[in-house]
């Protein structure tokens, strides 16, 4: 039996996620597809996702008339983070006779090698991914012969794919816009009758600090955590030194490692989630990724409004030219903090007594130079950074 699983947040699912598993079906003889609904958020804190039970749901009304597909509740009803080397364990251990695939879309599939347990995912399925255009193919393939010598099996088929994503779905629905041609006719009834999607969460407006340290602690290593609420303390002390609000920047250092202690399969999936494309640099550096990813969190899953924290926590690692202040404050309080131990920390606390932009041509070169060292590549959004505050300077 030839068995293939497609997990996704399905918020909601629509025709395209339907057509990329039919497409394989056919060019793989599949025997059945696995929609698999992940249980994200992985704490339980209120979202502006469509609930899992309703996210399932919707699943189930989308493929009851085809006997290709199979929903599984499997990853909602455990709970937590979904890690996708532990469900594929669950299905090949259920049914260990069947050859099993993974269907991903095109930008996951560019980013599987740094996955949690990559390796045992390789071992236990087949890796599968549709390119977007030429030039996608180009790289999917590249990447895949990568996988390939690894070990990983790989197929990389032009299919003919829908031009639809759940963002901008989600957003359609919300403006009141036809969507009758992207979603399967129970589903549209679904989601009309329940009003899903048509207004926006906003529970910064009832979240308070101690809610968010309560988070935060759940999601963070000991270490980590201390660091943040160091990082949060040393961020409202430079608001109050040059002039930004206090509370915003110790709310933004407790969120900015909101992600730093999750796996990065699962960093990953919480971009796709919300179609969230990583650039090239990006990609190519995990260390990174909790940024982009936690500032997704904040606003998709926690429903954090606040635009300058979002801000400030997703350009936290790289900085960026046309800073605002609270994002510099937040830049250099990680740097700062009273629990960072690293070589050159005291005149960094020295610079950053003296004043922002010399601090912060400080640290953007301590950045670089590492990078340097170490041979990695520098974000270009750092790069921009860094000649911003030199120009100034000349």
């Amino acid at each position: 039996m030839r068995i293939a699983m497609l997990g996704g947040t399905f918020d909601p699912i629509h025709n395209g996620h339907l057509e990329l598993a039919r497409g394989f079906a056919r060019r793989l003889l599949l025997d059945q597809v696995i929609l698999m609904p992940t249980a994200i958020p992985p704490h339980k804190v209120k979202t502006s996702m469509a609930p899992p039970d309703k996210r399932l749901h919707m699943c189930r009304l989308a493929v009851q008339d085809d006997p290709l597909f199979t929903v599984s509740d499997w990853e909602i009803a455990r709970g937590g983070a979904s890690f996708t080397v532990d469900t594929l364990q669950a299905l090949t251990a259920a049914q260990p006779q069947a050859e099993w695939f993974l269907i991903t879309g095109a930008d996951m599939f560019l980013t599987l090698g740094s996955w949690w347990r990559f390796a045992d995912i390789a071992r236990m399925a087949t890796l599968c991914a549709a390119p977007r255009d030429a030039q996608n193919a180009a790289q999917l393939r590249a990447y895949a012969a990568e996988l390939e010598q690894q070990g990983a099996r790989c197929v990389v088929a032009d299919l003919p794919l829908m031009p639809v994503s759940s963002t901008a779905l989600r957003k359609a629905l919300a403006a009141g816009e036809d969507t009758s041609r992207w979603l399967p006719v129970p589903v549209a009834d679904y989601i009309a009758r329940e009003g899903l999607y048509t207004t926006k969460k906003a529970m910064n407006t009832i979240m308070t600090d101690e809610q968010f340290v309560d988070i935060i602690k759940g999601r963070l290593t000991e270490r980590r955590f201390h660091h943040s609420l160091e990082v949060a303390k040393e961020a409202r002390r430079l608001a109050e030194k040059y002039g930004a609000d206090p509370a915003r920047a110790y709310t933004a250092g407790l969120l900015h490692d909101i992600l730093k202690d999750t796996a990065g399969d699962a960093q990953l999936q919480i971009l796709k989630d919300f179609d969230i494309l990583q650039d090239d640099v990006e990609k190519q550096a995990p260390k990174l990724w909790h940024a982009h990813s936690g500032a997704v969190f904040l606003e998709k899953v926690l429903g954090v409004e606040d635009e300058e924290i979002i801000r400030a926590v997703r350009y936290h690692t790289t900085a960026r030219a046309g800073m605002s202040l609270l994002e510099k404050i937040l830049y250099l309080a990680d740097f700062t903090s009273a629990d960072r131990d690293y070589p050159d920390v005291d005149e960094m606390r020295r610079q950053v007594e003296i004043g922002l932009e010399p601090a912060m041509e400080y640290a953007l070169c301590y950045s670089i130079r590492d990078l340097v060292d170490q041979k990695k590549a520098i974000h270009p959004d750092t790069l921009a950074a860094y000649n911003e505050v030199v120009m100034k300077r000349i």
